[in-house]
Protein backbone atom coordinates (compact mmCIF):
# COMPACT_ATOMS: atom_id res chain seq x y z
CA UNK A 1 0.00 0.00 0.00
CA UNK A 2 1.37 3.28 -1.06
CA UNK A 3 2.04 5.86 1.43
CA UNK A 4 -0.49 8.85 1.61
CA UNK A 5 0.80 12.11 0.78
CA UNK A 6 -0.30 13.46 4.25
CA UNK A 7 1.13 11.10 5.52
CA UNK A 8 4.37 11.38 4.11
CA UNK A 9 4.00 15.59 4.73
CA UNK A 10 4.05 15.18 8.32
CA UNK A 11 6.64 12.63 8.32
CA UNK A 12 8.94 15.19 6.40
CA UNK A 13 7.79 17.86 8.79
CA UNK A 14 8.73 15.92 12.07
CA UNK A 15 12.22 15.43 10.43
CA UNK A 16 12.51 19.41 9.74
CA UNK A 17 11.65 19.75 13.36
CA UNK A 18 14.03 18.02 14.42
CA UNK A 19 16.64 19.46 12.73
CA UNK A 20 15.37 22.49 13.44
CA UNK A 21 14.84 22.69 17.11
CA UNK A 22 18.15 20.19 18.18
CA UNK A 23 19.82 21.58 21.02
CA UNK A 24 23.61 22.29 20.87
CA UNK A 25 26.00 22.94 23.71
CA UNK A 26 28.03 26.49 24.13
CA UNK A 27 31.12 26.34 25.91
CA UNK A 28 32.53 29.60 27.68
CA UNK A 29 35.61 29.52 29.04
CA UNK A 30 36.07 32.27 32.36
CA UNK A 31 37.92 34.26 30.11
CA UNK A 32 35.10 34.72 27.28
CA UNK A 33 34.50 38.41 26.99
CA UNK A 34 30.53 37.80 27.34
CA UNK A 35 31.50 37.30 31.26
CA UNK A 36 31.75 40.43 32.64
CA UNK A 37 33.41 40.30 36.01
CA UNK A 38 33.35 43.23 38.52
CA UNK A 39 36.05 45.06 39.29
CA UNK A 40 37.32 44.07 35.78
CA UNK A 41 39.58 40.93 35.41
CA UNK A 42 43.51 40.93 34.80
CA UNK A 43 44.73 38.50 32.29
CA UNK A 44 47.59 36.84 32.07
CA UNK A 45 49.83 39.10 30.30
CA UNK A 46 49.11 41.90 32.34
CA UNK A 47 51.36 41.84 35.08
CA UNK A 48 50.95 45.44 36.63
CA UNK A 49 47.04 44.68 36.54
CA UNK A 50 45.40 44.91 40.06
CA UNK A 51 42.04 43.03 40.33
CA UNK A 52 40.37 41.25 42.97
CA UNK A 53 39.96 38.68 39.72
CA UNK A 54 42.91 37.08 37.82
CA UNK A 55 43.23 34.66 35.18
CA UNK A 56 45.75 31.74 36.66
CA UNK A 57 46.92 28.62 35.28
CA UNK A 58 45.80 24.95 37.27
CA UNK A 59 48.06 22.36 36.80
CA UNK A 60 45.46 20.03 37.77
CA UNK A 61 43.50 18.28 35.31
CA UNK A 62 40.42 19.55 33.95
CA UNK A 63 37.15 17.56 32.68
CA UNK A 64 38.65 16.82 29.12
CA UNK A 65 42.34 15.71 31.46
CA UNK A 66 44.14 19.02 30.51
CA UNK A 67 45.82 21.85 32.68
CA UNK A 68 43.67 24.78 32.80
CA UNK A 69 43.19 28.92 32.98
CA UNK A 70 41.11 29.68 35.26
CA UNK A 71 39.43 33.28 36.38
CA UNK A 72 39.97 33.23 40.42
CA UNK A 73 39.18 35.68 42.92
CA UNK A 74 40.02 35.48 46.92
CA UNK A 75 37.87 38.47 46.90
CA UNK A 76 38.02 41.84 47.75
CA UNK A 77 40.92 43.95 47.66
CA UNK A 78 42.18 47.35 49.31
CA UNK A 79 43.45 48.11 45.55
CA UNK A 80 40.19 48.71 43.94
CA UNK A 81 38.26 49.89 46.91
CA UNK A 82 37.31 46.98 48.70
CA UNK A 83 34.67 45.82 45.68
CA UNK A 84 33.09 42.61 46.27
CA UNK A 85 33.51 40.13 43.19
CA UNK A 86 31.14 39.44 41.22
CA UNK A 87 30.53 38.28 38.04
CA UNK A 88 27.59 38.83 35.06
CA UNK A 89 26.30 36.33 31.88
CA UNK A 90 23.11 37.50 30.06
CA UNK A 91 22.39 34.44 27.87
CA UNK A 92 18.79 32.85 26.48
CA UNK A 93 19.57 28.99 27.07
CA UNK A 94 17.46 25.65 28.70
CA UNK A 95 19.99 24.68 31.05
CA UNK A 96 23.42 26.14 32.65
CA UNK A 97 26.67 24.47 34.10
CA UNK A 98 29.36 26.23 35.84
CA UNK A 99 32.36 24.49 36.37
CA UNK A 100 34.79 25.42 38.83
CA UNK A 101 38.21 23.70 40.17
CA UNK A 102 39.10 21.57 42.16
CA UNK A 103 40.58 24.31 44.56
CA UNK A 104 37.30 26.40 44.42
CA UNK A 105 36.17 26.63 48.23
CA UNK A 106 34.02 29.65 48.43
CA UNK A 107 30.44 30.56 49.25
CA UNK A 108 28.91 32.23 46.14
CA UNK A 109 25.71 34.01 45.83
CA UNK A 110 24.19 32.56 42.61
CA UNK A 111 21.35 34.60 40.92
CA UNK A 112 19.31 34.07 38.05
CA UNK A 113 16.86 36.72 36.38
CA UNK A 114 14.61 36.17 33.07
CA UNK A 115 13.58 39.27 31.94
CA UNK A 116 10.84 39.98 30.78
CA UNK A 117 8.75 37.78 33.22
CA UNK A 118 11.09 39.06 36.19
CA UNK A 119 11.45 35.38 37.71
CA UNK A 120 14.14 35.96 40.24
CA UNK A 121 16.41 32.83 42.11
CA UNK A 122 19.20 33.30 44.44
CA UNK A 123 20.67 30.51 46.44
CA UNK A 124 24.29 30.29 48.15
CA UNK A 125 26.33 27.75 46.81
CA UNK A 126 29.71 26.15 48.91
CA UNK A 127 31.42 25.47 45.86
CA UNK A 128 33.84 23.35 47.80
CA UNK A 129 31.02 20.71 47.63
CA UNK A 130 30.39 20.85 43.65
CA UNK A 131 32.76 21.52 41.24
CA UNK A 132 29.55 21.81 38.91
CA UNK A 133 26.54 24.13 39.80
CA UNK A 134 23.84 23.13 37.02
CA UNK A 135 20.11 25.13 36.46
CA UNK A 136 18.18 23.57 34.22
CA UNK A 137 14.59 24.29 32.84
CA UNK A 138 15.10 27.80 32.14
CA UNK A 139 13.01 29.32 29.91
CA UNK A 140 14.94 29.74 26.90
CA UNK A 141 12.62 32.26 25.23
CA UNK A 142 13.36 34.85 27.54
CA UNK A 143 16.84 36.38 28.86
CA UNK A 144 18.64 35.22 31.67
CA UNK A 145 20.71 36.90 33.50
CA UNK A 146 23.15 34.90 35.87
CA UNK A 147 24.82 36.96 38.65
CA UNK A 148 27.59 35.63 41.50
CA UNK A 149 28.74 37.57 43.97
CA UNK A 150 31.67 36.31 46.52
CA UNK A 151 31.00 36.23 50.26
CA UNK A 152 33.59 36.76 51.99
CA UNK A 153 34.00 33.96 54.78
CA UNK A 154 35.77 33.92 58.22
CA UNK A 155 38.99 32.18 56.41
CA UNK A 156 40.58 32.95 53.20
CA UNK A 157 38.96 31.16 50.39
CA UNK A 158 38.78 31.56 46.68
CA UNK A 159 36.11 31.13 43.91
CA UNK A 160 37.58 29.20 40.38
CA UNK A 161 35.28 29.85 37.51
CA UNK A 162 36.71 27.67 34.73
CA UNK A 163 33.81 27.37 31.86
CA UNK A 164 30.18 28.02 31.85
CA UNK A 165 28.62 25.71 29.41
CA UNK A 166 25.00 26.37 27.97
CA UNK A 167 22.54 24.16 26.11
CA UNK A 168 20.96 26.58 23.13
CA UNK A 169 18.59 25.37 20.50
CA UNK A 170 20.21 25.20 17.44
CA UNK A 171 18.37 27.90 14.82
CA UNK A 172 19.63 25.81 11.35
Amino acid sequence: MPLSRSFLSFYLLSIVTLVVFAQQQVVLGSTNPDIVYLPPLCNLSDMGCLSAWQQIYIDLPSINGTPVIVTSTAGPISQTGNAVPQLFLTFRASTLYLRTSPLSNATVNFSLTADPSGVSITTQINTNTSQLIIVEDLPESQTTILGVTFLQGLSPTRFDVESITLNVTNSR
